[in-house]
């Protein structure tokens, strides 16, 4: 019969049979789980070197046996809430990812789940049919960018990528500083070769990219929290705030200010049962499309110029 072949699986099984005396050898253990005698011989070692089994070979039995009776292995201790919250929790992040993360999440979690006792409650393919989760579209990103870009991070090297932006197609060599994620996309924060300020690239535009050899030689210190400050939805970077305030009418307040746009927003309720919603920005574009969400049922106070950008605005869609 065809098993899982997931090494954590396979110790619980081989645990399980020299606990109860069964005396499994390598070749009996990899005919039964299908795997190698190389593949089987390194489950028991891992069982006697990393988890600190009693193992001894028994030569008249041809196999091996458990010297102490109680011994036990190492277990993880997690209640049925602790569970739910680590599984929704990787279900919600595998939704808003979009990223090659996605599959190494999945494996982690199928380990999590052979580790866990047979009479647990709450078992993860339950628990996945009972909970959803829906995300706003990402972009997508391939797999050599993520890990290539996840590489020039950790070890301090330069990177040449071709970004794709409104103005066409540039290649450029770039120092990787930093990756956050903003409203579920991607971007990466670096330092262009002879530049000394940071600059903001979505992930999903790099088209091609190669890692070089040489290290990054960063000017200056940057600092996400000084970076990230201010940012509404997914626009962030050295870009001077300007402060906004806009006037939501009454059918709409309420459900819009049930959502924080904002960390430092600032509310107001008004006598109509309206309320406006003040707050400092970086984004022009990106607080313009957010007003303009919203329609008639929402009004720009402030600044005037972000009020006159939108009346053009609308006075083009007009225009057909």
């Amino acid at each position: 019969m065809k098993r899982s072949k997931t090494q954590a699986e396979r110790l619980l099984n081989l645990d399980r049979r020299l606990r109860n005396s069964e005396y499994p050898n390598c070749t009996s253990f990899a005919v039964d789980w299908e795997i190698s005698t190389k593949t089987a011989q390194r489950d028991f070692d891992f069982l006697r070197d990393r988890m600190g089994a009693p193992l001894e070979y028994d030569a008249l039995k041809r196999g091996y046996f458990y010297t102490e009776s109680t011994f036990m292995l190492p277990a993880v201790q997690m209640n049925e809430g602790e569970l739910a919250a680590l599984l929704m929790g990787s279900k919600a992040l595998e939704q808003y990812k979009g990223t090659p993360m996605a599959a190494k999440l999945a494996s982690v979690f199928e380990k999590l789940s052979a580790l866990l006792p047979d009479n647990i409650t709450v078992r993860p393919e339950e628990l996945f049919t009972r909970f959803s989760f829906t995300a706003p579209p990402a972009m997508p990103i391939s797999s050599k960018v993520w890990n290539t870009v996840v590489q020039g991070l950790e070890n301090h090297q330069v990177l040449e990528i071709q970004y794709r932006n409104w103005s066409g197609e540039k290649t450029a060599r770039v120092a990787p500083v930093h990756l956050a994620n903003l409203q579920g996309d991607w971007y990466l924060f670096v330092q262009y070769e002879g530049f000394d300020n940071f600059r903001q690239l979505a992930l999903a535009r790099i088209q091609s990219i190669k890692l070089l050899s040489k290290k990054t030689e960063i000017k200056g210190t940057f600092d996400p929290k000084k970076e990230l400050a201010n940012t509404f939805s997914r626009f962030a970077g050295e870009n001077k705030t300007f402060p906004v305030t806009v006037q939501l009418h009454s059918e709409i307040a309420e459900s819009v200010l049930e959502r924080q746009w904002h960390p430092e927003q600032k509310v107001r309720n008004l006598k109509d049962g309206g309320a406006e919603i003040s707050f400092e920005a970086k984004g022009d574009i990106e607080v313009k499309r957010w007003v303009m969400t919203y329609g008639r049922y929402a009004k720009v106070k402030s600044p005037k110029w972000l009020k006159d950008e939108i009346a053009e605005e609308v006075r083009a869609m007009l225009d057909v």
